[in-house]
């Protein structure tokens, strides 16, 4: 458990290790969605590299593909100010907007 009280869940349908319940069941969907051919190309863990020195880096919970549209996707239990800061990062180096999932 993390000082955030989220726990790791393992899920079968995507044979892998999420870092909250709510991550797991997001990340099930999403593939649920692939299979069904709604969305393509998921990716898990997505890292960016924000700063070489210091190595900073930043990493998207789920990245895909739907009608066309490349989708980045985190999922927070808690929205901290270094999150925040690290999307502002992002967006200005790169132009991703992220869509975020709150539980």
């Amino acid at each position: 458990m993390n000082k955030y009280h989220a726990k790791k869940t393992w899920s079968n349908l995507c044979n892998m290790m999420f870092d909250s319940k709510g991550e797991c069941k997001r990340g099930e969907e999403l593939v649920l969605l692939e299979r069904g051919a709604v969305i393509s190309n998921l990716e898990y863990q997505v890292k960016f590299l924000l700063c070489k020195k210091p190595r900073i880096t930043v990493s998207i919970d789920f990245k895909y593909t739907e009608n066309g549209v490349v989708i980045y996707e985190d999922h927070k239990g808690i929205l901290t100010r270094d999150s925040r800061t690290k999307y502002a990062w992002l967006k200005e180096q790169t132009g991703i907007n992220i869509i975020l999932h709150r539980q």
